[in-house]
């Protein structure tokens, strides 16, 4: 009887240790199953905030790009010694503000705080060069200030310079984040 005894606990015991084996092994496959998927989650989430910076980041230094292209009608306007168009004055007046809104939004809230800083530092320069601007070219109209090249330069390079200062940290920053190991 003692053998009998014996072998219905082992069996017992045998039976609770594979019932407790079965449970603790689906335990596992299922948290490595929820522990792969998450990680895939993150990887997939971390490559589409580098795709979209990418896109962002793009978008900010084309139009800086813009800014030169279509500042330069009104700037060779002046040079020649002509009133700029007020069509010439709206365009290089809208690119600035693109400028602005491209850091303004989608920057600062896929970039890191420090893009994020740099970007308000490009939109603060757009709003101070376009506020020079904006009185310089109403010089011009009323005839207050002559339509030279030096004029231009001595009222507008060094708004234009600092704008120009605050993009290459802004792409600067922009390489750190998209480039780091050659940063």
């Amino acid at each position: 009887m003692d053998e009998g005894v014996a072998a219905v606990v082992a069996g017992g015991a045998g039976l609770v240790g594979a019932v407790l084996g079965a449970w603790l092994g689906g335990r596992a496959a299922t948290e490595g199953t929820r522990l792969g998927a998450t990680i895939a989650a993150a990887e997939s989430h971390a490559l589409w905030v580098r795709q979209e910076r990418t896109r962002t980041y793009d978008q900010v230094c084309t139009a800086y790009s813009a800014i030169g292209v279509r500042l330069y009608p009104l700037y060779a306007a002046v040079c020649r010694g002509e009133l700029p168009t007020p069509e010439q004055e709206e365009v290089a007046l809208r690119a600035v503000g693109e400028l602005a809104g491209a850091c303004s939004g989608t920057v600062s809230f896929l970039g890191t705080p420090v893009i994020a800083a740099a970007a308000l530092d490009v939109v603060d320069r757009c709003d101070r060069f376009e506020v020079e601007l904006r009185p310089f070219l109403a010089a011009l109209r009323a005839g207050t200030l002559p339509i030279t090249e030096e004029s231009f330069e001595s009222r507008l390079n060094p708004s234009m310079h600092a704008l120009r200062d605050a993009r290459n940290l802004l792409v600067d920053e922009f390489r750190g984040v998209l480039l780091p190991d050659e940063a």
